[in-house]
């Protein structure tokens, strides 16, 4: 092989496993999140609310479904969420708990409880100090929505609000 075929070959060579090495990169964190298994069964937390209330949360969904609400202050797509939530709360409170949790991300209990003054907020809220409740519910980002079951199983997650919520409550 001559010199030159040589030198085309590891230019070849280096350029497929850069591309590779890119590819990897670049889907590495997709990959893993996909890779993780789903959350089927809700973690368990107990924690002191920030209006000063004690809360369980096995305790707390065994009446009915709960739905839990990931939000931070400085989150725009949260600001338009939380009317929605403080609505749900206001009209289905008999079908349905619902639950803040702050993820103490960039934030303070100061601006937190500023926030549930302005919106009205009169269910329980928590303020995740060390993002233990977030990290067990892989939240990566605001607002997310899960929805547990009074049995514990997850039955949506998602940073959208669960359309359609409403209508499945009425029925």
């Amino acid at each position: 092989m001559s010199k030159r075929s040589r030198v085309i070959m590891q230019n070849t060579t280096s350029r497929v496993i850069g591309i590779i090495l890119l590819l990897l990169a670049v889907n590495w964190p997709a990959a893993a999140q996909e890779q993780r298994p789903a959350v089927q069964q809700a973690p368990s937390f107990h924690f002191s609310g920030l209006n000063g209330e004690s809360f369980d949360f096995p305790a707390q969904r065994a009446d009915k479904p709960t739905l839990l609400y990931f939000w931070a202050t400085w989150c725009p797509y949260c600001k338009k969420a939380t009317p929605r939530v403080v609505k749900l709360h206001e009209q289905f409170s008999e079908q349905i708990n619902v639950l803040a949790v702050n993820v103490g991300i960039n934030d303070s209990v100061v601006k937190a409880q500023q926030y549930l003054r302005d919106y009205d907020i009169h269910f329980p809220v928590a303020f995740d100090h060390e993002s233990r409740i977030s990290q067990a519910y892989h939240v990566f980002g605001t607002p997310v929505f899960v929805i547990v079951s009074q049995s514990g199983q997850i039955l949506y997650r998602g940073h959208r609000y669960p359309d359609g919520i409403e209508q499945a409550l009425t029925n």
